[in-house]
């Protein structure tokens, strides 16, 4: 990343959204996605719509980690591909992907007439321009680190740590280093670190940078700058909500 850049979401981790949520669904039926979080190379989040009182059990989430896993050891190619936009309303209205349509909450702006899609066969269907794996094998593992239940915003979170990746071992090897260490992280610290990745000075001045850099590509705007500012903002409500903020006080 060069510099002034905003850093780009992932490949691996991005990648490991699109099989945590396949995952998601096919156990909860939750096929609305909120936002995500896929720029650190060994952990993300996945936010989907939930409408339970109750969070999920133990068990249930032993099962979606199962799942998800289940999919990276089938080693499922990656279909990434463009597509008329009103074709692909029409085909994925009628052809849902796991009972999942091609948007997440936020669709994209009216005015884009092609999308860019990725497609894991069977399993899960989403417009994302970034870039990804070529196979889910890529990933060595996926691993639930924790949810975050919000009733009152009829939400559920996911947060997850990718173990043991090829494509991040691949990397080093490229570059003549050594397999990448296991890390424990102190939670205390990965709080901390959460609550730092949404400061709002940080964040205003991350989304005025990202719309400098990207002003005269009308389509990266739409498809990309705007998409990220979303899930930029809703970290930042969701990190209020989890320290106690409301809105309605």
């Amino acid at each position: 990343m060069s510099e002034g850049k905003v850093k780009s979401r992932d490949s691996i981790t991005d990648t490991a959204c699109h099989v945590l949520k396949g995952a998601i669904v096919k156990v909860l039926n939750t096929p609305i996605t909120v936002s995500v979080e896929c720029q650190n190379k060994v952990k993300g989040r996945v936010c989907v719509e939930y409408t339970l009182d109750d969070k999920p059990d133990d068990s249930t989430l032993q099962k979606i980690e199962d799942e998800c896993n289940r999919i990276i050891k089938e080693n499922l190619p990656l279909n990434a591909f463009s597509m008329d936009r009103k074709e692909a309303e029409a085909k994925y209205t009628k052809e849902k992907v796991n009972n999942t349509y091609i948007y997440d909450k936020f669709p994209v702006p009216e005015s884009v007439t092609t999308l860019t899609l990725v497609e894991i066969a069977g399993w899960n269907i989403n417009c994302c321009p970034a870039v990804h794996l070529k196979s889910t094998g890529e990933l060595g593992g996926i691993k639930i680190s924790g949810i975050n239940h919000r009733p009152q915003k009829k939400e559920l979170e996911f947060r997850f740590d990718i173990v043991a990746s090829d494509a991040v071992d691949n990397k080093k090897k490229k570059k003549g280093g050594a397999a990448p260490a296991v890390t424990v992280v102190d939670p205390l610290e990965e709080h901390r670190a959460r609550i730092s990745a949404t400061n709002v000075k940080d964040l205003t001045a991350r989304i005025v940078e990202m719309v400098i850099a990207n002003a005269n590509n009308q389509k990266t705007l739409e498809q990309t700058t705007i998409p990220e500012i979303q899930n930029l903002l809703t970290n930042l409500k969701n990190v209020s909500y989890s320290n106690g903020y409301n809105a309605n006080k």
